[in-house]
Order: structure tokens, then sequence, then C-alpha cells
């Protein structure tokens, strides 16, 4: 009997390994934080980069800039949920490579340097889905609140809304109690109101994104690849042969 439970228990824990989220499945690649005069102020994004081999659905997730589970959305914090609905991009396997791009702002406002449209085909060859988070009601649930960055925030990518279900945060001068992996600490001058960060992965290495000195920070929208591969990276590796 004990035998049983044991084979029982191995197959159990081997299920758990299989289907969980691991880190570096989907990383935060790049933020857009506007504001200052002169710097940029177009419209605030996050991209996201898909490195799950086979590709992932991310039905179900969360974008938030708020510090937990318990925190009470503020006008300038909230959450939005990619939806799980019929006819979301997001209830659909995103294939590794995909540079995901959340708007954050207007239609109208230029995201990097460039008027963008949204873009939900997984099949059209340009490896990258962009959807505006609060004028695509069917890829995209609003949960209360509304993500607003400020000069000293936090970005967490969640699998479910648990506080142990992080897959990736990034802080910059803010607090963060999500668990669930490790914290990308930028300091705040790295994405102050007006500035602009990506990652530039060392060696190839896509996967961890912790280390600050991996992170490029700039003012200027030129410098911006939102929705694209980030500037002075190759991505190569991760697009399909």
């Amino acid at each position: 009997m004990k035998k049983i439970l044991a084979i029982i228990y191995f197959f159990m824990t081997c299920g758990i390994s299989l289907f969980a989220q691991n880190n570096g499945d989907v990383i935060i690649n790049e933020i857009g934080n506007s504001g200052k005069h002169s710097l940029y102020n177009g419209g605030e994004y996050v991209e996201l980069l898909v490195l799950k081999e086979g590709g992932i659905n991310l039905a179900g997730w969360y974008l938030t800039d708020m510090t937990s589970p318990t925190s009470v959305a503020k006008e300038t914090e909230g959450a939005v949920r990619f939806s799980s609905g019929p006819k979301s991009v997001f209830n659909k396997i995103i294939p590794k490579g995909t540079y995901v791009l959340v708007c954050l702002g207007e239609k109208s406002d230029k995201y990097g340097a460039s008027e963008i449209e949204e873009d939900v085909k997984i099949d059209d060859g340009n490896n990258r889905i962009v959807v505006f988070a609060y004028y695509s009601p069917d890829n995209i649930d609003t949960t209360g609140g509304k993500i607003v960055f400020t000069g000293k925030d936090n970005l967490a990518l969640l699998s479910a809304w648990d506080k142990k279900k992080a897959v990736d945060i990034v802080t910059w001068g803010g607090a963060s109690k999500w668990e669930g992996c490790p914290v990308t600490e930028l300091t705040p001058e790295a994405l102050d109101n007006g500035y602009i960060a990506y990652f530039k992965p060392v060696n190839g290495n896509f996967a961890d994104n912790t280390s600050p000195a991996s992170w490029i920070s700039t003012a200027k929208a030129v410098d911006a690849t939102p929705g694209a591969v980030n500037k002075d990276v190759d991505d190569s590796a991760l697009q399909k042969k």
C-alpha cells in the first residue's frame, strides 16, 4: 500500500512540475513611462516577450502596478487581465519569440516614435501582438483602477490574481509584495517619468532579466522598439528557423 501511495505521489508531483509556470517563460522586456516635457511623452506601454518552448496561453494572466492582491486601486494604480473569451488572442497559443505590446494610453498616442495599430494575428509572420489595454474588450478585461506609471512604481506580470503567482516583476523605487519570482530592481532614475527602459540580455540569456545592469534607460523615443526586438539585441535564436 505504501508503495502504491509513493507511486501516486511521484506522478502527482511530476504532473505539477510539468504544468507549473516557470520563471522565464514570459518576461517583461520593455517599459515606456511618459511624463516630463522634452523627454519621452508618448503613450505608456509594457512589452512582454514569450520565451516558452512551444508557446504559451496567456488567458487569465494579469498586468498590474498595484503592490499586492489586497491593495485598493487608486487613480494611478490598477490591473488588466488578459481575456479568456472566445475572441481573445490570449486564448490561443502565442508562439515563442512573440513580442506582446500592451498599450496603456490612447490609440492616437505615439508609442516610442510612431503611431501604432492593434495587431491580434499570430500567424502573420511579424512575431508581435499589439493590444490597447483600455480599447480592446475582446482581448483585455479591465478590473478596476488604471495602470498609470509614476516616478516610483512597480509592475508585475501574474499568471493569476494571487500573491504567489508573479511571473516577472520590475520595480523602480517602488515596493512590491508579489511573490513567485525574482524582482528586477531598477533605480528610480532608470524609469522616471519620461523614460523608457528595455532589457538587453547578457550573452543571449533572455530568461534572466533581473540584473539592473542588463537594462538600458533612455529618454529618446527613437531608441524605443515597442512590439519589436530591442535596440542592439539579436533575437534570431528565438525565432522560427
